[in-house]
């Protein structure tokens, strides 16, 4: 529920930042601190993407051990009527974010949720994150080599 909660926080705070980013009056190194706050950003986005996919887990979870109408569990209830038949239990999956069905045979068949989309934007995010990351290491080597404009006489 704080991962839901934590959304608009963070929404507010790249509005907040890109906004201070067109207005005049900007710090001479602006850039460097724009691509270091981009890189905090989408590791949070990272981290939140990943705990509202654990909350989601865990509910569907919840939801299969508890009262009345919850076996199948709902992630395992869109699986043909077939393999519908032959379902034994099932099992969360943490990492990556899923839920699986277990079958009589003990085939593990992926259940439906929506797990792939969340992991595919957290693992975007942290990507995003380290790819950040470099450009500043390499934002600070290009200016630590470039000539300064005093040293030229």
């Amino acid at each position: 529920m704080g991962a839901l909660l934590a959304v608009p926080v963070w929404v507010v705070a790249v509005v907040v930042k890109l906004v201070s980013v067109v207005l005049p009056g900007r710090r001479p190194h602006w850039g460097r601190d724009l691509l270091r706050w981009s890189a905090a950003m989408s590791a949070a986005a990272a981290v939140i993407v990943y705990v509202i996919g654990l909350g989601k887990v865990q509910w569907d979870a919840h939801e299969a051990q508890s009262g009345a109408g919850s076996s199948p569990a709902a992630p395992c209830r869109s699986l043909p009527p077939g393999t519908l038949d032959q379902l034994a239990g099932h099992e969360p999956s943490y990492l990556p974010l899923g839920f699986d069905c277990v079958l009589d045979s003990g085939q593990i068949v992926a259940g439906s949720g929506g797990y792939n989309l969340l992991n595919v934007l957290a693992v975007a995010c942290a990507l995003t994150a380290m790819v950040l990351v470099i450009a500043t290491g390499f934002l600070d080597e290009f200016s630590r080599r470039a000539p300064r404009p005093d040293a030229a006489t």
